[in-house]
């Protein structure tokens, strides 16, 4: 339900943030997400909603582009090259374009 059109409850919240109701409860008890409660019902600013989601999709590439950094040292350690991901795809995408051209009459 939404209360107004600048705050949302609980459980719109975890909605969008893709979250449990209790996780977005716990982002709020420790001040992750700002939020004003109001007799036992906790509700979030629109605003400060959306800044928190963007700063946890921005978290979020960040942790995943430090594990792609950390596999790819790993593995130029044990082969001692680098991995290209990218030149993998254009590759396997020239590879199929040449046999799809070779089927042409």
């Amino acid at each position: 339900m939404i209360v107004s059109e600048d705050f949302i409850t609980v459980a719109d919240a975890a909605k969008i943030l893709h979250r449990s109701i209790e996780q977005v409860r716990r982002y709020l008890r420790e001040g992750k997400l700002p939020g004003q409660r109001i007799g036992h019902q906790w509700f979030i600013k629109r605003e400060a909603l959306m800044a928190h989601k963007g700063e946890a999709r921005y978290q979020e590439q960040m942790r995943l582009l430090e594990e792609i950094r950390r596999n790819r040292e790993a593995i130029y350690k044990s082969t001692g090259r680098l991995f290209d991901g990218a030149g993998l795809v254009r590759q396997s995408r020239e590879e199929r374009m040449e046999e799809l051209e070779s089927r042409l009459p």
